[in-house]
């Protein structure tokens, strides 16, 4: 019963002080760890704790009888097992003894990437392409288990699916890596955060735990224009952009039938534009078009998609029922819900786009679509008012103080008379042309005139006298006719209107000639004259003993000044708005206004000095001046930074203010534009080995900037084949200054050969030839293949490189394989193949 009792109570586990926590009841360690143990502490109990080698046989007695041990270094090799047995210290019963395994190895665990079958990826693309995962290898030797996370290019480290507990010595994942450059990039992947699971570090060795692998770039394929909602079973064009190789994929949805395509070379040489039709089927419903493109290296790039709606068919429109009135007409304008090729065929047999009516009916159109054979119909009703009939009868001649009663007729309706009048009928009895308009309750109007002359008539015409007006002012001539009747009109400008509007100088003149053809004429001038130029100028602040005068101008004129005065200049001390209003000798006005304020004290400026420009890192003082002393000093506000120094130091580039306050509290302002330059980013990359005899061309970019090397060259690139030290300082246009230095050594040794890993034979002068670089040559032979495994060039000579091309062709963008074969002077050879990339 005790020793059940007992085991309960010391749980089923000891725990391992490492680091001060508490890890698992079995160990894996490195040869040198020290390490105590412990169990959960029960009162009136002692423990007795050994450490056992297993395969020797050794047992190691703890000095400790309490719950927790003592140290013990393992400095052994091997499997050990750590008892401890619990005693009841009133029995002095032992209960059932607690193992736990400590298994210890000869030295720190190891990780590291294997070799890359293949130096370069394809970008990860949203359709899962095979070609985008590249398979990463981690060998590891150590205790187990184990785990490890990578990083790319550092970010963020991950962890591979599975490998949160490793029991193996080789673990394989996939990885995906994005590149949204648009071209290729050398991407970084780090072995990280390697260790077992108890957290022995895994030794560190960044040239095996780091790898690198050029990730391609995708290819931008985009979608033109297009019509997203389409009629079942027509036959539409979709174009695209995608890269001059061409080589891409149309996945259609079921129903749909690509039925041709074709591409054409873009201008920029790099692009083409590819065009396809596709035949729509007839289900209706929401369709998607994919298109993938692949590269000249088989990468695949993200899929796009064109999404569609298939309809039955187009829906032709004549729009709401339609009322007219007698004697007019309605077009009948068809209106279709998608653009295509129709013909027309109307219920009248007409077959025109549209259709003109004067009479009621119901209209209708069937509308076809010649490419489908599809149709639609439409209809419309029309309604046609008859309009009231107006006859106001002959024309009339009264008599001597006769009058005449005018009948529009049509009872009930709206009336609208010459005369301003509303009701059926007037009585006239004054020459005159009247005239009306009769209005139904469908809207439909009716009109009719009359032509009332009198026995007695005889008219006279009278302009007015001369007139004088001011620019901006208008005035209408009439002629005034003594007799209400009809007349003709001329002006002497052409116009044949009752009245004339004029705003501009010049003698007008009209002739009026009334039915009968007689004739009057008559005349008048008229004159535009100047408005005042009234100008106070700018607003006035007054110090302390100052006056103004304000002077309103225009000698000889009147003057209506706001204080009350009239004259032409006025003299004034006060704080106000002073306004005037000048009237010339002919009667043209023209007001103008100041404002004036008073202040105590006596007036200053304030100048901070022109706009400033500065380079990034550097600063400047800024601090007004001021052209008048104070009995005591001004106070300053710098805006932005409510600094309230007489100066300050600035470094951002922004708009800075300072308001000065005189001991009266006046105010003045100055303000300045500070423009912080920025200086140029100078990299001239990582210091670098070159073979003996390698031309490196060392860039400072930066274009259009000012260059100084330690080589006393001033261009942005210099080329040199010499070991050494190589600086360069760079100066832009704002004279801001950048510097960066890169070294340049040989390798050790005196027999080296190499070759580069790629060359772009484009033109440029740079890197256009591949040629074998080294030193102390007797003889060479290198032969370079395609992927196919075709020789395409070989050569014995160390001067002559091959430069891209088999039997005058340019070769494509690729990675190709050479085979290198050097005998030096010694008589040692040595033998190379490897992989080399061709770029443009």
């Amino acid at each position: 019963m005790l020793r059940t009792l007992l085991h309960k109570t010391l749980l089923t586990a000891i725990a391992i002080l490492l680091g001060g926590l508490a890890a698992v009841a079995q160990q894996y360690v490195v040869k040198g760890t020290s390490l105590n143990f412990k169990v959960e502490e029960v009162a009136g109990y002692a423990y007795h704790w050994s450490v056992t080698h297993t395969s020797k046989g050794s047992v190691a007695y703890l000095a400790s009888k309490t719950f927790e041990s003592d140290n013990y270094v393992f400095d052994t090799e091997g499997t050990y097992e750590v008892k401890v047995y619990p005693e009841d210290l009133g029995t002095h019963c032992f209960g059932d003894a607690l193992i736990m395994l400590v298994v210890v190895d000869g030295a720190a665990p190891t990780a590291e990437f294997d070799e890359l079958e293949v130096p370069y990826v394809c970008a990860a693309n949203n359709g899962g392409d095979g070609n985008g995962k590249i398979n990463i290898t981690v060998k590891y030797t150590g205790p187990k288990p184990w785990t490890f996370k990578y990083s790319v290019d550092r970010a963020p480290a991950e962890m591979p699916v599975g490998a949160d507990e490793l029991y193996v010595n080789e673990f394989e994942f996939e990885l995906e890596i994005p590149n949204t450059t648009g071209k290729t990039h050398r991407a970084e992947i780090l072995l990280v955060e390697a260790k077992t699971l108890s957290g022995i570090a895994v030794a560190e060795d960044l040239p095996n735990q780091t790898l690198e692998v050029d990730v391609l770039a995708l290819p931008n394929t985009l979608f033109g224009d297009f019509t997203p909602v389409i009629q079942a079973g027509t036959i539409q064009t979709y174009t695209a952009t995608i890269e001059k190789n061409e080589n891409y994929e149309i996945f259609v949805p079921t129903g749909a039938t690509v039925i041709s395509e074709s591409t054409k070379k873009l201008s920029d040489k790099f692009h083409s534009e590819l065009t396809f039709d596709v035949q729509w089927g007839t289900t209706l419903g929401d369709y998607q078009i994919k298109l993938i493109e692949r590269t000249a290296f088989d990468c695949a790039g993200d899929t796009i998609y064109a999404d569609i709606t298939l309809v039955e068919s187009f829906v032709v429109s004549l729009g709401s029922d339609i009322e007219i009135c007698e004697g007019e007409s309605a077009t009948l304008t068809p209106t279709i819900d998608f653009d295509g090729n129709y013909t027309y065929l109307w219920s009248d047999g007409s077959t025109g786009s549209t259709l003109s009516v004067t009479e009621n009916g119901t209209y209708s159109v069937t509308a076809t679509d010649s490419d489908t054979g599809k149709s639609s119909s439409a209809t419309v009703n029309v309604t046609v008012y008859n309009k009231p009939v107006v006859d106001l009868g002959p024309d009339y001649v009264l008599a001597d103080s006769e009058t005449k009663v005018l009948d529009a007729g049509n009872a009930g309706m709206t009336y609208l008379w010459s005369t301003g009048d509303t009701d059926q009928t007037i009585t006239v009895g004054t020459s005159a042309t009247y005239s009306v308009e009769v209005t139904n309750s469908n809207s439909c109007v009716g009109t009719d005139e009359i032509i009332i002359s009198s026995v007695n008539d005889m008219f006279a015409i009278n302009l007015g006298e001369d007139m004088n007006i001011c620019v901006g002012d208008e005035v209408i001539l009439n002629p005034n006719p003594t007799i209400s009747q009809t007349y003709t009109y001329l002006w002497s400008n052409g116009a044949s209107t009752s009245t004339l509007t004029v705003t501009e100088s010049g003698i007008y003149s009209v002739t009026l000639m009334d039915g009968a053809g007689n004739e009057k004429t008559d005349e008048i001038e008229v004159t535009v004259n100047a408005l005042p130029i009234v100008d106070l100028g700018d607003d006035i602040v007054l110090y302390d003993g100052e006056t103004a005068d304000l002077d309103a101008g225009n000698p000889g004129s009147t003057y209506d000044w706001n204080t009350g005065e009239n004259s032409q200049i006025i003299t004034v001390t006060d704080e106000n708005i002073y306004s005037v209003e000048v009237t010339n000798e002919f009667g043209c006005k023209k007001a103008g206004e100041i404002s004036v304020d008073r202040r105590d004290g006596h007036k200053f400026s304030v100048d901070l000095g022109g706009d400033i420009e500065i380079c990034e890192g550097d600063r400047v003082y800024l601090e007004a001046s001021i052209d008048r002393t104070f009995s005591s000093d001004p106070t300053y506000k710098w805006i932005p930074s409510e600094s309230t120094e007489k100066g300050i130091f600035v470094d951002k580039s922004g708009k800075y203010c300072v308001d000065v306050t005189d001991p009266f509290g006046n105010v003045e302002q100055d303000c300045i534009e500070l423009t912080v330059n920025s200086s140029p980013i100078v990299d001239l990359g990582d210091d670098l080995t070159v073979e003996a005899g390698e031309i490196v061309t060392l860039d400072a970019e930066n274009d259009g900037s000012f260059y100084k090397w330690s080589t006393d060259d001033i261009s942005q690139t210099i080329a040199v084949e010499q070991a050494g030290e190589y600086w360069v300082e760079v100066t832009n246009q704002q004279r801001c200054m950048g510097r960066d230095t890169i070294l340049v050594s040989f390798p050790e040794g005196d027999q080296f050969v190499g070759l580069a890993t790629g060359f772009s034979p484009n033109g440029d002068g740079e890197n256009d030839i591949l040629f074998v670089r080294g030193n102390n040559i007797s003889a060479m032979n290198l032969i370079i293949y395609n992927r196919l495994g075709h020789k395409i060039f070989q050569s014995n000579r160390q001067d002559v490189g091959w430069d891209g091309t088999f039997r005058g062709q340019k070769q494509d963008m690729d990675v190709y394989v050479y085979f290198l074969q050097v005998t030096f002077l010694d008589g040692t050879s040595v033998q190379k193949r490897g992989n080399v990339t061709l770029l443009y």
